[in-house]
């Protein structure tokens, strides 16, 4: 990957204009991962998309020229830049912020290292920390994490974080719930509907927010599960799939030790690296009202 970059650094310097600079950085992403990101930026700009390098790595290895790469890198990066810079003001002073921090949930164990940088809350086996929702018309959905960094230029603490967090992510993120059924017919469209067996029911649900980022937080809303679990009159199994989703599983004799085994499988085979959750499932009994792990060490439900 390193000779890989350097390459392809000079490839792209070869095609962009002379006013412009690109830059290859290593950084590291959720779960303790690094990946290799490229941008080219512009004179007088703050902003400017940011390319992984991954799949062109893994085209380069695979034969295709370095020239194509460079040239579709550029052409992505015209494709998502911005007009004009970004006015980031709103983030100096944390009044103008304060309305846009919510929260998303991260496995503790894989970021430990990021960890010691961000303020952070213990959420059972994992933390809940704080990003900045930014929305733009032409850049869509972005994010800032916060750092210590940011709560010392704001002079706030932690908790004060933290209770703008939760008053906020329910409001801006609300929770959306959607049968698996339907979202297979959505995805695949009306042939589906003929295949032999689609019209039994599929008792799994899958649980995000509108913009489908960061959505597995929807978990820690006050009462998204009692609420779905009772209305549903029964216990229900949280499944991990992402952190970016949730999938609700209705207890009809269902086994939490086989969900587990099939949570780390499709984790090791499916999930992106950056984006698993956790690699176990979690169960919430509606008559003891009551939320736990269902990991090996923990057998009362599972």
């Amino acid at each position: 990957m390193k000779e890989f970059s350097k390459k392809i650094l000079e490839e792209i310097k070869k095609i962009i204009p002379k006013d412009q600079r690109v830059e290859i950085n290593s950084i590291v992403k959720n779960n303790g991962i690094t990946e290799e990101e490229v941008s080219i930026i512009e004179r007088d700009k703050n902003v400017s998309p940011t390319i992984y390098l991954r799949e062109f790595y893994q085209s380069y290895r695979e034969g295709v020229e370095l020239e194509l790469l460079a040239a579709e890198i550029v052409r992505r990066n015209n494709e998502y830049r911005l007009e004009e810079s970004l006015d980031i003001g709103f983030f100096v002073d944390y009044e103008r912020a304060k309305s846009r921090i919510v929260f998303k949930l991260i496995n503790r164990e894989k970021n430990e290292k990021l960890l010691r940088n961000i303020p952070y809350v213990k959420y059972m086996d994992l933390v809940m920390v704080f990003y900045y929702l930014i929305h733009n018309e032409e850049a869509g959905n972005a994010t800032i994490l916060i750092h210590h960094s940011h709560l010392k230029m704001w002079n706030v603490t932690k908790e004060t974080v933290y209770e703008q967090a939760c008053k906020n992510t329910p409001v801006l993120l609300p929770a959306a719930i959607t049968g698996m059924r339907e979202i297979i017919e959505q995805m695949m469209g009306e042939a589906v509907k003929q295949e032999e067996g689609f019209q039994e029911d599929i008792p799994m649900y899958v649980m995000t927010n509108p913009i489908k980022m960061n959505g597995a937080a929807t978990r820690a809303y006050p009462n998204a599960i009692r609420n779905f679990a009772n209305a549903l009159g029964k216990n229900v199994y949280i499944i991990p799939s992402s952190i970016h989703e949730v999938i609700l599983v209705p207890e009809v004799g269902t086994e939490g030790g086989r969900l587990n085994e099939m949570v780390q499988e499709v984790n090791e085979t499916q999930v992106d690296p950056k984006e698993v959750l956790a690699d176990h499932v979690y169960y919430y009994d509606r008559t003891a009202d009551y939320l736990k792990s269902c990991v090996h060490e923990q057998v009362t439900y599972c």
